[in-house]
């Protein structure tokens, strides 16, 4: 359920409106990705999600019982609808070979018993090593939104729940010690902690998004936990 604003919208401007109402893009355009088979590129979704957010800022009308909130995710929804039937026929051989590569990789997971090097994937697709990291530089900022997206405050793992100046100052640092964790983590393992905890997207959205099952999710979630708190641990321990 997408939260909307409890302030009198009559006096808001559209800026502000659509400042205060970014997040509604970012859920409905991570949640349509899930759906829809990784056939476009995520940043497709949010740059007509966030058009479709400022289209509605312009035209929302103030009525007894229709937040804005409500109104937007309407119009969102709809830009992101028509844009996947405008694009529904178009090939983009980048996504293509992103799932092969996923699927090949999950498979040697499987095989293997581990993770699999990029030796082993290029050889299980008959590529050359350079050619499978040509391919990943391609379709890299369609697999993992920027991860300056999950250093916000809006993040449930950046929640503030402190009080006096002692305890925000040492939130604070959790939080720079945390983006620093974050940020040495394996590139998967981000955008999963990002997708369930700060896009709020369930196990079966998530596993969609990353082309594995339900039970790989769980693994990768467990994981990453374990490696985060391994690496705060670690950082603790040096200061």
């Amino acid at each position: 359920m997408l939260l909307t604003k409890g302030y009198s919208e009559q006096t808001i401007s559209p800026d502000k409106l659509v400042a205060d109402h970014m997040h509604i893009v970012r859920k409905i355009a991570w949640h349509m990705y899930g759906r829809v088979g990784r056939m476009v590129e995520v940043d497709d979704l949010l740059q007509v999600g966030y058009m479709g957010l400022i289209d509605a800022s312009r035209r929302y009308k103030p009525k007894a019982g229709a937040s804005f909130g409500s109104y937007a995710a309407i119009r969102v929804r709809g830009s992101i609808v028509d844009f996947l039937r405008d694009n529904a026929s178009v090939c983009r051989s980048t996504i293509v070979m992103q799932q092969k590569v996923r699927a090949a990789t999950a498979k040697l997971e499987q095989a293997l018993m581990r993770a699999p090097e990029k030796e082993e994937v290029a050889e299980e697709l008959g590529i050359e090593v350079g050619q499978l990291e040509e391919w990943e530089t391609r379709f890299a900022a369609s697999q993992v939104k920027s991860l300056d997206e999950l250093y916000t405050d809006q993040s449930k793992l950046f929640s503030d729940g402190a009080h006096t100046v002692e305890d925000k100052l040492q939130n604070q640092q959790m939080k720079a010690m945390l983006r620093r964790a974050l940020g040495q983590l394996p590139e998967r393992e981000a955008l999963l902690l990002q997708l369930y905890y700060v896009e709020e997207l369930n196990v079966y959205e998530i596993a969609k998004v990353l082309g594995v099952t339900t039970g790989r999710v769980s693994q990768i979630k467990k994981a990453a936990v374990e490696r985060l708190r391994k690496f705060i641990a670690e950082m603790e321990e040096g200061e």
